[in-house]
């Protein structure tokens, strides 16, 4: 094998021409880790650890027996509108008054929107200190606290600045759920149902099935949140840091983020995702790509949830243009617009037309269009 391919970590240099041709190798290693419960005590174990904690002030405030000691946390507002890059920059100057050194842990206690920036701030702070996660919300367990992608919003376009940055551990404590609104974690359930549309060896897609009521049986949902991480990683093995810009897990995302930019972040993410599986699987099948059996089970699949498949409070033409932009993060030529062409699999197409998107959205906002 090629010493380039064995190098633990660290740089080789081969002859080119006029030149060096220098391989780099950097080698990650995280735990992830599912408890039924345990949140407070994890929390306290990476306190004692002497990890800096950077806790969502909402989680602080649910949680009063978790006892966090002066110099050693920073408590910090949750929510897309703070995940800015002014705020990021603000907290590295917190941290460094506060000592925190090169070597010392920082662990990020919230939902997605914190794991976001604090991962951020991870890799930025003397680039790069070692981060521990403990995602708060169901879509942080499922979704934004693993992968490794990080960043925050810009005006222009939700998580315009970012970067990939691995964290040593993510520890997940399903009690952390119990002080969440029934809402919140309905929402996260979008995220769920984009990773079984896209790809269900897992059998989750069917676990689904079973409806809103997942989220009051805790083994359920324990085998529910390891198939969806266990998933998004098999599927961001071979392209972790997205060399291909055709990538499955955009499922949904393509009218999500959009979706979410133009209502000012009044529809969260896990539902932006839902009406935006729900967009793809419709052009799909006016396409004859998937069948009217698979659309219907998966428009019914959202209902049993309690996910819409749409919104009506949007400007469609607003969505239409968002969208188009979004080229430029896709590499400039192609959407790489993800179809479902059936349940667990899809497809890749360059674009959508607008009478496509206008013609999924009447219709899912009025469904009688659509096949029963």
């Amino acid at each position: 094998m090629d010493e380039a391919h064995t190098l633990a970590e660290g740089v080789t240099l081969t002859p080119a021409e006029q030149g060096v041709h220098a391989d780099i190798v950097r080698r990650d290693t995280t735990l992830l880790s599912v408890h039924p419960g345990g949140f407070a005590a994890a929390v306290h174990d990476l306190v004692g650890r002497g990890a800096f904690v950077l806790m969502d002030r909402n989680v602080r405030d649910a949680w009063p027996e978790i006892s966090l000691p002066p110099g050693q946390h920073l408590l910090i507002d949750a929510g897309e509108k703070n995940k800015a890059l002014d705020h990021a920059e603000d907290l590295i100057g917190q941290l460094h008054a506060f000592g925190v050194h090169r070597t010392q842990p920082l662990a990020a206690v919230g939902g997605g929107t914190t794991t976001d920036l604090i991962a951020l701030v991870a890799a930025l702070y003397f680039r790069g200190v070692p981060l521990e996660l403990v995602p708060t919300t169901l879509l942080g367990m499922i979704d934004a606290g693993i992968g490794g992608k990080c960043g925050v919003n810009h005006p222009d376009q939700k998580n315009l600045i970012g970067t990939f940055y691995q964290p040593r551990a993510v520890h997940i404590h399903l009690d952390a759920l119990g002080t969440l609104p029934r809402a919140d974690l309905t929402s996260a359930l979008g995220e769920a149902v984009k990773i079984a549309v896209a790809d269900d060896r897992e059998g989750l897609f069917a676990r689904l099935e079973h409806g809103a009521r997942v989220l009051d049986d805790p083994d359920e949902l324990r085998r529910i949140v390891l198939a969806c991480v266990a998933t998004k990683l098999r599927l961001l093995g071979p392209n972790l840091f997205e060399r291909d810009l055709a990538r499955v897990l955009n499922l949904g995302h393509t009218v999500a983020h959009p979706l979410e930019d133009i209502t000012s972040f009044r529809i969260p993410h896990g539902t932006a995702v839902a009406i935006g599986v729900a967009v793809a699987s419709h052009i799909s099948w006016q396409r004859g790509r998937l069948r009217g059996e698979d659309l219907q089970r998966i428009l019914a699949l959202l209902r049993g949830l309690g996910l819409p498949a749409m919104d009506d409070g949007f400007a469609v033409e607003a969505l239409i243009r968002k969208v188009d932009r979004l080229r430029l993060q896709r590499g400039g030529d192609s959407l790489h617009y993800v179809l479902p062409t059936g349940i667990g699999t899809t497809a890749f197409t360059d674009g959508v037309e607008a009478d496509e998107l206008r013609c999924a959205v009447a219709e899912l906002t009025d469904p009688r269009g659509t096949p029963r």
